[in-house]
């Protein structure tokens, strides 16, 4: 994992600012730089010049080195401050701006102050040093620590990184908990671990398909074998021939779905108090989920979510009867003509009460990526299977807030050290942790070999976007707004992604003036507008606009209409997505969207993490430039003190 060579530009970030503002004088500036500075400017300017050449590091490193040698000699034969005189004739501020934006794709980057005083970029005669680069690259490279695999082959890792792999490797029999903060190299870690392994086999899990496919294209095929968590709960649930009836069939399909009112006549539910059998039978399915998602062992009472009926203490012993019927007939029913939807939570719910359950003993290892997905169900499932387990995870990402803790015995060894992001990012991600209420982690560390530029904005502008901007948004509902105010600028998603989008949107307007029933996963449960109010309108500004919008007659035709500004070519500045289809993503630009700063009820910690996990995951994605509305910080301490509010 040894980093391409960097061009270092003797320049500071500040000068290069002050020098790109639209009221700079650069006369006034180039009279007080030195030469190099001034040759690191003009380079900066005129970087397209070697825009698309496979040498353009070199070129751009030849073409510095021979302005620094005329500038010597120009200030040696016509006095000190011309050579500063004849470039600020040639200075063209756009062009300059273009450059400064550009200097990641060179790869080239500006020097810290520090890195500047201690020199090394010249000779003590004044001339550009070509080795610098290389000296300044192996300074700065975090991969120090050397290892070499049971066949032989060497790789490198982080400091922070080794201590963690030297652990595991000496202890390949014991649990291992690696928590870190994003972007530290978690999943080339998994890449030398199996490597490590070869001579057993491990298991690789995964929370989505996505996640696992892309984990095992970077480890190569026929190393190891992968499931996601379902796939584990469905092989170890469907292991036992003697109980046929685990089988999911289509069951599992997400397209098999079953209306509130035939689920109710299958399982012979009756009215409860003022609820219809129908409403009986939605409400036992919320109940379901919040029992899937809890440590609690039983269902009971205490799953009954809020509602806007009143229930006696008879009607509710009653919904947690049916309740339980529901969840039994969905595990294990005992006629298979009921058909009741089985989704992935419910089996790891069940793996982790069926005690009968276990992974295969011919998996000698258990290694989880993105372990911060796990639920409590999984955790406790994990936490007795006899195979050592080695998760791998970021507690800061979990965008549900509701975080999941590995037993006490678990060995745990935090890596903060990032490789993606530099140190300039530190200030915003730092607060982020220090404010989350239920997570308690180390700062990131930055990398020192990489600049992460870090700008605010106080409103959404697309056209100040660089390109190739990822602008992340909490959800779709968020989206719609956008698509009105940046015309032209938004790139086309991929076709599954749009369709996705284009059904939730279109199930909003449908419920909103027809009280049609959703058929998108996020909106099912809602069979009125005045539902779907009730869940998003306090804390969602993005809703209540489009609840504005929908008021004032905003129709199917309209939405269609609006899908038509997306650019298909993939020239657009901005590409929107979903905080949650980012997660394992790297992207060099990134714009969190001010909806992503939420507002939360007094005392909601998790309501908090959940905000603050967004945040985060968001930030983290960027290499290059991240940019975040301005009062992030004062949102993000302002939000942690509510959340701690009786």
């Amino acid at each position: 994992m040894t980093p391409k060579l960097t061009l270092f530009l003797p320049l500071e970030i500040d000068k290069a600012e002050e020098l790109a503002a639209v009221d700079s004088r650069p006369a006034e500036l180039f009279h007080q730089w030195s030469v190099h500075e001034i040759a690191s400017a003009a380079v900066i300017q005129n970087s397209s010049a070697f825009a698309g050449h496979n040498l353009r590091a070199d070129k751009t490193e030849k073409a510095l080195a021979e302005l620094i040698t005329i500038g010597i000699q120009v200030e040696r034969s016509k006095g000190q401050g011309e050579f500063g005189r004849l470039m600020a004739a040639r200075f063209n501020r756009d062009n300059f701006n273009t450059g400064l934006k550009d200097l990641q794709r060179i790869p080239a980057r500006l020097l810290d102050p520090e890195l500047i005083s201690k020199g090394g970029f010249v000779f003590p005669n004044g001339e550009w040093n070509f080795e610098f680069k290389r000296q300044l690259s192996a300074q700065l490279n975090p991969f120090t620590e050397k290892f070499v695999t049971n066949d032989g082959k060497e790789f490198t890792l982080t400091n922070q990184q080794a201590r963690t792999f030297s652990v595991f490797r000496g202890e390949l029999d014991e649990k291992h908990g690696r928590p870190g903060t994003g972007g530290t190299g978690k999943t080339y870690l998994i890449e030398r671990m199996v490597d490590s392994l070869s001579r057993y086999r491990p298991l690789l899990l995964a929370y989505t398909q996505v996640q696992l496919q892309a984990l095992m294209a970077r480890i190569g095929p026929n190393r190891v074998t992968g499931m996601t968590f379902g796939q584990l709960a469905t092989e170890c649930l469907e292991r036992d021939q003697s109980k046929p009836y685990r089988r999911a069939g289509k069951r599992a399909w997400s397209t098999h779905q079953l209306a509130p009112s035939l689920a109710a006549e299958r399982l012979g539910f009756g009215p409860v108090g003022s609820m219809a059998p129908w409403q009986v039978a939605q409400t036992c399915n919320r109940m379901v989920m919040r029992f899937c998602f809890s440590r609690d062992t039983t269902l009971d009472t205490r799953h009954i979510p809020p509602l806007d009926t009143k229930l006696s203490e008879l009607d509710k012993i009653a919904l947690a009867q049916y309740a339980q019927v529901f969840w039994q007939q969905t595990i294990e029913p005992t006629d298979p003509r009921i058909e009741m939807p089985l989704r992935g939570y419910h089996r790891i719910k069940h793996l982790a009460l069926a005690l009968d359950t276990f992974i295969d003993p011919g998996y000698t290892h258990i290694i989880i990526d993105e372990s911060h997905d796990l639920t409590w169900p999984m955790c406790a499932f994990l936490d007795r299977c006899p195979q050592p387990v080695i998760t791998l995870g970021d507690a800061c990402q979990r965008l549900d807030g509701n975080l999941s803790k590995r037993s006490p015995a678990t060995r745990s060894r935090e890596v903060v050290h990032s490789i993606r992001a530099g140190r300039q990012i530190e200030g915003v991600v730092n607060t982020l942790i220090d404010q989350n209420p239920v997570v308690r982690v180390a700062h990131m560390e930055g990398s020192r070999e990489r600049d992460t530029k870090s700008s605010t904005t106080t409103r959404r502008d697309p056209n100040r976007a660089d390109h190739d901007t990822l602008q992340l948004r909490m959800g779709p509902i968020r989206v719609v707004p956008a698509l009105r105010q940046c015309r032209g600028k938004i790139q086309s998603s991929t076709r599954r992604r749009q369709k996705r989008f284009r059904l939730f949107v279109l199930d909003c307007i449908e419920l909103f003036n027809k009280s049609v029933r959703p058929s998108h996963s996020a909106l099912f449960k809602y069979t009125s507008w005045a539902s779907l109010v009730k869940d998003m309108a306090k804390d969602d500004l993005a809703f209540i606009r489009i609840e504005r919008m929908l008021k004032k007659g905003y129709k199917a035709t309209d939405f269609e209409a609006s899908l038509l500004w997306l650019d298909a070519t993939g020239r657009a500045p901005i590409k929107l997505g979903r905080v949650a289809d980012a997660r394992n993503t790297e992207v060099d630009t990134v714009m969190l969207a001010p909806d992503l700063l939420s507002r939360i009820e007094s005392g909601d910690r998790m309501g908090a993490a959940k905000a603050l996990a967004a945040i985060y995951t968001g930030g983290t994605r960027a290499r290059f430039k991240l940019i975040v509305p301005g009062e992030v910080r004062d949102w993000a301490t302002d939000l942690s003190a509510k959340s701690k509010k009786s």
